[in-house]
């Protein structure tokens, strides 16, 4: 891999990124180690060692600073992966795990990679620290002292009860949604009795057509309240493994994929679930036969 000089900035479109093309699995010719949902794994154009391995999150990001919360603890768990995977099967002397950010830092493509790398003694590759110290003792300590005046202070820390607010809270949450899930069936019913009824009764088809609507909007009511419950389900689990979120935060978007948009239309997911349609879908079809019915009457 041919590394930029320190003074070159590259910019390159998620659409012109290589790695981009490897995840999305338009490049044919790489060697692909793992691909998951939010990071692959493949390996270099030109490995430095044997089992030079690169993890990358699916997401185009630039630099590391740009990474989400959620990014940082998959690419970690996909890099422990990796080199355990590394490990066991090359057994080498040692790894290095080599990260750049920056054309200055030897960054070659601007998608956030981490370089798994097994070393021998007799390898090729070369690492090499500087002999003398950067900085000397005074100088170090006006550095931590900018560096921890940056910190967010305890960002992300949730008390044990604010933990026990925050899952009491979204359970509430989770349940008033299957509730009102049950109560639109309930109240759809006797409307599409109604309707459907005076329709063949009567030979309405705009009853009829009125019937069919109710069915369609208590549908999209009902899968909404599904989305929206599975959305504080996740919030749930984000909060209950620990993961930092804000004191008593009831947003579901806190639990979203990375990059996404939380909208409160309900997603084809919810809309074929279980709950939704094989219930709504059996009323719309009857309705629209009796629809038919009256047409060719």
């Amino acid at each position: 891999m041919v590394e930029p000089r320190s003074d070159e900035t590259v910019v390159v479109s998620a659409a012109a990124c290589p790695f981009c093309a490897i995840v999305t699995g338009d490049d044919a010719d790489a060697r692909v180690v793992y691909r998951g949902q939010q990071v692959t794994v493949f390996f270099p154009l030109e490995p430095a060692t044997r089992g030079h391995t690169l993890v990358v999150p699916n997401r185009h990001v630039a630099d590391l600073t740009d990474l989400t919360a959620a990014e940082s603890r998959d690419l970690g768990e996909a890099v422990h992966r990796t080199a355990r995977a590394v490990r066991a099967a090359l057994s080498p002397e040692g790894l290095n795990v080599i990260q750049s950010t920056g054309a200055v830092a030897t960054q070659s493509v601007p998608h956030v990679h981490f370089h798994v790398v097994p070393r021998w003694s007799d390898d090729r590759m070369t690492l090499r620290w500087p002999a003398e110290a950067a900085e000397d003792g005074p100088a170090q300590d006006r550095t931590l002292s900018a560096i921890q005046a940056v910190l967010p202070a305890e960002a992300g820390v949730v008390s044990t009860e604010d933990r026990r607010q925050h899952l009491s809270f979204i359970q509430a949450v989770i349940t008033r949604m299957s509730q009102a899930s049950s109560s639109s069936k309930s109240w759809l019913l006797p409307i599409v009795t109604l309707t459907f009824g005076y329709a063949i009764t009567h030979k309405s088809i705009v009853v009829a057509l009125l019937g069919c609507l109710a069915v369609l909007v208590f549908g999209v009511l009902d899968a909404n309240y599904l989305k929206q419950e599975r959305a504080f389900r996740k919030l749930y689990d984000e909060v209950a493994a620990g993961h930092a979120v804000p004191p008593f935060s009831m947003n579901p978007a806190l639990a979203s994929p990375a990059g996404t948009k939380v909208n409160y239309w309900p997603d084809w997911p919810d809309v074929r679930s279980w709950a939704v349609a094989p219930v709504y879908g059996p009323l719309l079809l009857a309705g629209v036969g009796i629809i038919v019915w009256l047409i060719c009457r």
